[in-house]
């Protein structure tokens, strides 16, 4: 406990939860209900809100009735919240957490993470950011929509036929056509099997480079393949990786911050959770 009570993050985070609530309470008691004061800084915002839509700034007139606009909002507010409506509203109640939780993730993106602290987040989920292996591999098409049951054996025919040749052999005349490449260069797993599919790609693996096999069954049919180059995944370093590391450390840590910030005002209440009556019970219910 005494460790988290130093981190910079609580810090902040309790400073934030408090000047939110603060805010909230000196702004419902010290404005007065039949006054609406609309400052030089609300002005600027509706000023500036109007510009980064319109890519321009508001004319007199457009600038009229963006202050009219905000009177009315106003004035709504407040005549709801007199009225009660604002009572047991779901679409309320989300928006006011959606707020508070926005706080606390603005709050934990106040300080950039170190150097220190990305590689232990790379060195914490190396999975997550594993360079993927790649493969230069040349393939040749049978269709068994066309081929039907003599698919298979079809390509072993060829298979025969070029066997031993690798890279040389001209199979341009070979096969059936196909909308897909039929050499791939230095291409990753993950594009082999968005074009071919997943077994596919797990065929591969393994496979001997320089020497044709098969056949391999694709989500198109059979193929013959040639995989002349294989680099193999591994771990990579902070700097191959950075920008995708700091993005997926600051997104833990608002989640972190959403996490204990809830936890924090938990504190503030006792919870008590009514059982619910098993209703698919026997004996419950009307015969």
């Amino acid at each position: 406990m005494s460790k988290w009570l130093k981190e910079p993050l609580f810090h902040f985070l309790l400073l934030g939860a408090v000047i939110f609530f603060a805010y909230g309470f000196m702004a419902e008691k010290g404005a007065a209900e039949n006054e609406i004061f609309i400052s030089r800084g609300q002005q600027e915002n509706l000023v500036n809100t109007f510009s980064r839509t319109w890519q321009r700034l508001p004319t007199a007139v457009e600038f009229q009735g963006l202050l009219k606009d905000y009177i009315r909002q106003e004035i709504a507010y407040r005549q709801s919240r007199e009225m009660g409506l604002d009572q047991d509203d779901i679409v309320i109640r989300r928006r006011l957490r959606q707020k508070m939780e926005m706080l606390a993730e603005d709050v934990a993106g106040l300080v950039p993470p170190t150097q220190e602290q990305l590689q232990a987040y790379l060195d914490s989920n190396t999975e997550s950011f594993m360079i993927e292996p790649r493969l230069t591999l040349h393939q040749v098409y049978f269709s068994t929509d066309r081929r039907g049951d003599l698919a298979a054996a079809d390509a072993l025919e060829v298979l025969q036929s070029i066997a031993g040749q690798g890279e040389a052999a001209d199979t341009s005349t070979l096969g059936d056509p196909l909308s897909l490449p039929a050499v791939l260069d230095n291409a990753g797993e993950r594009e082999i099997a968005r074009l071919f599919g997943s077994v596919f790609v797990d065929e591969l693996r393994g496979v001997e480079t320089g020497s044709w096999h098969g056949p391999v069954a694709s989500g198109f049919g059979l193929h013959l393949v040639l995989v002349t180059d294989r680099v193999e995944g591994r771990a990579p370093t902070l700097d191959e990786v950075r920008p995708e590391v700091q993005r997926e450390l600051m997104s833990q840590r608002r989640q972190d911050s959403v996490d204990g910030l809830y936890k924090k005002l938990a504190e503030n209440y006792t919870i008590e959770i009514e059982p619910l009556t098993d209703i698919h019970a026997e004996g419950t219910g009307s015969p």
